[in-house]
């Protein structure tokens, strides 16, 4: 292997996280990488000097420049390229998806995180206290922040305010007003992923698979396992599914729910459910930011794995779900099972956090079915040929 003749020292957790993805991708992956990120000539680079051309530019924080139109031969896309600029843009909170970069469009652009200073004399007032809760994320400078779930406020995390909070943790508390731009800080923590703040210890105790045998008391469901239910919408059988509920968190299970194309009128019947956490798509939200929700939900239930914890998750209508990934990246062609690889690979990866582990360790995953749904050649192979079909 070539020697590499780049160094980057004191990189951010960011920046490390970003030459790891652009290191381990192939020689045809880095010439395209290289050409959206600036090089005018990919094909005569060597490896390294194609992932200092993509590295420098993410270091410096610079812009992507629409790439030019040239004549002669077509510069051509691979189909996978999109996907890796998309984990890129996740990754950094910046936007480096094509579709940004050649149509200069930005309805799919993720708002930059940035905080102006917090002023001491405005935090210590605690001026207009805000209920908030939220999955933590981490910004490109390495700072912490959430989103508000409920009303979608950005709220910054000040590490020494608590520094057993890591990102993809879900967190709830007080916000308040931290300087005269009217922006946010978190005040105080009441829980850290579903625990009281005060009960709360972090863990590492990532799960060591095994075959799933711990039957759920009462039900015909084996934890760990992936089912079925033979309906539509999860609010269709309330009551069912608020017994189901309820059953596992007495077992201390935490239940998250992932639900696409959500109107006014879901909302409390949702909430009404019971679920400990619920990712809701509104039906009027842009397609990247279903893909944001999907990410965040799977990112978020990987970190409770890695804590041990025990979850079920119920994902409603995985074909909208894929249908709305598609969009957000739909220069990328649809080349898998009639969707684009970005959505394949998230639908993969929801079915795939579905596991056991030693010691009871286990995560089970609950998805519903529409006839519509048996026209689709990923939900038929990815869901329903993998998963047992159950009535409550």
């Amino acid at each position: 292997m070539t020697k590499p003749n780049y160094e980057y020292k004191n990189l951010t957790k960011t920046e490390q996280a970003c030459l790891s993805l652009v290191e381990s991708l192939g020689i045809y992956e880095l010439r395209a990488l290289a050409r959206v990120f600036g090089d005018a000539s990919p094909t005569t680079l060597k490896r390294n000097d194609h992932i200092t051309i993509v590295m420098d530019k993410i270091i410096s924080g610079e812009e992507l420049k629409p790439i030019p139109m040239r004549q002669g031969r077509p510069y051509k896309e691979l189909s996978n390229i999109e996907g890796i600029l998309a984990e890129l843009s996740q990754i950094t909170g910046r936007d480096y998806t094509l579709k940004t970069n050649q149509q200069g469009a930005t309805s799919t652009k993720p708002k930059a995180v940035a905080f102006k200073q917090a002023e001491k004399a405005i935090v210590e007032k605690h001026l207009q206290p805000m209920e908030v809760r939220g999955i933590v994320r981490e910004n490109s400078d390495g700072s912490l922040y959430l989103v508000s779930q409920d009303n979608g406020k950005h709220v910054l995390i000040q590490k020494e305010l608590d520094l057993r909070i890591a990102p993809n943790d879900y967190v709830s508390g007080i916000a308040v007003l931290m300087n005269s731009e009217k922006e946010y800080v978190l005040d105080e923590i009441k829980k850290i992923n579903y625990q009281d703040v005060k009960k709360y210890v972090e863990t590492n105790n990532e799960y060591v698979l095994d075959v799933p045998t711990t039957k759920l008391a009462g039900y015909n469901i084996v934890l760990g396992g992936r089912y079925i239910l033979k309906q539509e919408k999860f609010t269709k059988n309330i009551e069912k599914i608020e017994n189901l509920l309820s059953k596992m968190k007495k077992e201390g299970i935490i239940t998250l729910a992932c639900i696409p194309n959500v109107m006014y009128e879901d909302f409390i019947d949702i909430q009404s459910l019971g679920f400990n956490n619920a990712f809701l798509i509104k039906y009027d939200n842009k397609p990247f930011e279903t893909f944001e929700v999907v990410k965040t939900f799977i990112d978020h239930v990987t970190r409770l794995q890695q804590q041990g914890k025990n979850v079920a998750i119920f994902v409603q209508d995985v074909t909208t779900l894929a249908n709305g990934i598609d969009f957000a990246f739909k220069n990328n062609t649809k080349a898998l099972m009639g969707h684009t690889e970005m959505a394949v690979e998230l639908i993969k990866k929801i079915v795939c956090l579905a596991k056991a582990g030693k010691m009871h360790k286990h995560t089970t995953l609950f998805t519903t079915l529409d006839d519509s749904d048996m026209f689709d050649q990923t939900y038929i192979s990815t869901i329903y040929k993998v998963s047992q079909k159950i009535d409550l």
